[in-house]
Formats: C-alpha cells, sequence, structure tokens
C-alpha cells in the first residue's frame, strides 16, 4: 500500500484540531485535576452537624423532658427562734430585746440586766406616775461631804418616784470629767440603766455613783466629786485629784412597785 501524501488541507486540519484541544484542556476548571485519566476533586471540610455523633431518641427525650433546675434560695437565719435555754424569751444575740421594749426605748442596759425580765410589767404604772409629775425643784447648792469622803450637791431636787433601794433599776445620765477633759458622757444619748447594789459595777457604776445616788429622786440632778478610793477599778488617779459626775436621776424601778 503506497505511503498516504501529506496535503497541505490534511495539515492544516490536524493543526486546527490541536490547537482546539489544548485550548479545551486550559478552560477546564482549576478545582478539577487530571491525573492518569481520573478526575479528584478537592475535600470539603465536613460540617458540624456530620461530625457529632448522633443522640439516640431516648437522650433527645430526656434533654426535652427535663426542665432547668431553679436556683436556690439563698439560706436565711431567723433569730426569733434562737433563745437562750437560761431564761424564757432570752435572746443571747441582744441582751437588750430580753427586756420590754419600753425599756430598751429607753435604756443603755448595763450590769446584766437582761435577767430582769419581769420589768415589762412596769410600763402602764410609770405612764400613770408621769400625769402626776411635778417635776424637780432648785437644790440649795450646799456641799454636803460624807465619811468616805465623797462630796455632792444638789442642783435639783425630783419631788415624786421613789428613791433606789437594793436591787432597784436606776436609770441615769452621767457625764464624767477630770477638770476639764470629759471622759465619759451620755449626752444626747440613752440614760444608762443598772442595778442598785449590784456587784461587779459596770461601765462608768462604781462605789462613789452608789453613794452620791442615795436618797435621789427621779429629775434629781448631783454634782458628785469622786475621791480615788471610791473610784472605778482600774482608774488610778493622782493624789489629791477626784473624778467629777454630773448625775442625774431619770428613773427608779422598785421590785416593791413590781409586786403591787
Amino acid at each position: 500500500m503506497a505511503a498516504a501524501r501529506w496535503s497541505p488541507a490534511l495539515a492544516l486540519a490536524l493543526l486546527l484540531g490541536c490547537i482546539r484541544a489544548a485550548h479545551a484542556y486550559t478552560s477546564l476548571p482549576a478545582a478539577l485535576i487530571c491525573t492518569r485519566h481520573q478526575v479528584v476533586t478537592p475535600r470539603r471540610s465536613p460540617s458540624p452537624t456530620a461530625c457529632s455523633p448522633a443522640k439516640s431518641d431516648e437522650q433527645s427525650e430526656s434533654a426535652q423532658a427535663a426542665p432547668s433546675a431553679a436556683p436556690a434560695p439563698p439560706a436565711r437565719y431567723d433569730l426569733k427562734k434562737v433563745r437562750d435555754a437560761s431564761g424564757a424569751g432570752f435572746n443571747q444575740f441582744d441582751p437588750v430585746l430580753s427586756l420590754s421594749g419600753f425599756l430598751s426605748r429607753r435604756f443603755g442596759i448595763v450590769g446584766g440586766l437582761a435577767l430582769v425580765g419581769i420589768l415589762a410589767a412596769t410600763e402602764g404604772q410609770e405612764i400613770i406616775r408621769a400625769l402626776n409629775d411635778k417635776g424637780p425643784i432648785a437644790g440649795s447648792g450646799e456641799v454636803v461631804t460624807t465619811p468616805s469622803g465623797l462630796q455632792y450637791v444638789d442642783v435639783l431636787i425630783g419631788t415624786s418616784g421613789d428613791s433606789p433601794l437594793p436591787g432597784a433599776v436606776v436609770g441615769l445620765k452621767a457625764k464624767v470629767s477630770i477638770g476639764d477633759q470629759v471622759l465619759f458622757d451620755t449626752g444626747t444619748q440613752k440614760p444608762l440603766a443598772f442595778k442598785y447594789g449590784q456587784r461587779p459595777f459596770a461601765s462608768v457604776m462604781c462605789e462613789g455613783v452608789e453613794e452620791g445616788l442615795k436618797g435621789m429622786k427621779p429629775g434629781g440632778k448631783r454634782q458628785l466629786r469622786v475621791p480615788a478610793a471610791l473610784a472605778p477599778k482600774g482608774v488610778d488617779l493622782p493624789a489629791g485629784v477626784v473624778l467629777d459626775y454630773e448625775a442625774s436621776s431619770t428613773q427608779t424601778f422598785s421590785f416593791t412597785a413590781l409586786s403591787a
């Protein structure tokens, strides 16, 4: 068989075919890679839904059925339930609350008066006495010196009520000073309340104050000069120096009146 001759038309047709094939190859998408006649596409990252393990039907139902738990309320303490067994109604957190509201509103309590719960019954009696109170009168200004060395001056003399006896509860306003230096002053605060004759002494109470209140009635006011021998324990006074007390008796509660 004779060899075929290349004609110009055949050569041109082959050239155009090669050009078209090359153009078709270069125009393929970049994502397609031809390797050994196999088309390989790039991998896509799996979606979160596809990666996560499928939940069972029981887990789905329990998640829907279980409601969200409400936060627990903060713990609270009811102080009304905290009582000391040593006495009915005694509150170990606030001894003043063991007294009547009448006394706790009027006085700053000193000296363990929480034990005198019976004083709550005196409120009505004190209201009646207040209606009959004519008020104090002016004192003579005379200086009285007792055998113990205490000196006092009556500034005002109470005209109604009782003088304190051992065991009575006394309401007292007090100002304590050495010269012009004030050591203690109830001022506009509540008067002190203490049991007359009780030991040991509390706060600014001492033998000198106890003796100085003898014979005083509510509304009375005295200036006391307390020597070192009668001063509160722990107070060191130089020789010849005294404590000056300005004491005003506001009220006296006696057990005799309570039992009446």
